[in-house]
């Protein structure tokens, strides 16, 4: 590539899922945690009370669990289908025909 000369990076759809699937998994991390943090039992509802047992904070272990194995699934197949720039053919070594 010469000086001056810009490229536009365009982003694959599998990139943008990656995105978008983190930041839906930060969001429910962060609600999870919410949940199982509040024990003020200010809100008298059937929801809060079980927010505040302790399986709350093993439900969020789970959305962890969750998470990091999405992400590892999505990084494998960004990985395999990720087409990177090639040289022409090589030339052999050796012995040719």
């Amino acid at each position: 590539m010469r000086s001056g000369q810009h490229t536009r990076h365009r982003w694959r759809v599998l990139t943008w899922l990656i995105i978008a699937f983190n930041l839906g998994m930060l969001l429910w991390l962060v609600v999870a945690l919410d949940a199982a943090a509040e024990g003020d039992g200010s809100c008298g509802g059937e929801l809060c009370r079980e927010a505040n047992e302790p399986g709350s904070t093993t439900g969020a272990w789970l959305v962890i669990f969750f998470w990091l194995t999405g992400a590892v699934l999505l990084g494998v197949a960004w990985l395999i289908t990720h087409r990177t720039e090639r040289p022409g053919p090589r030339q052999r070594r050796g012995w040719h025909r």
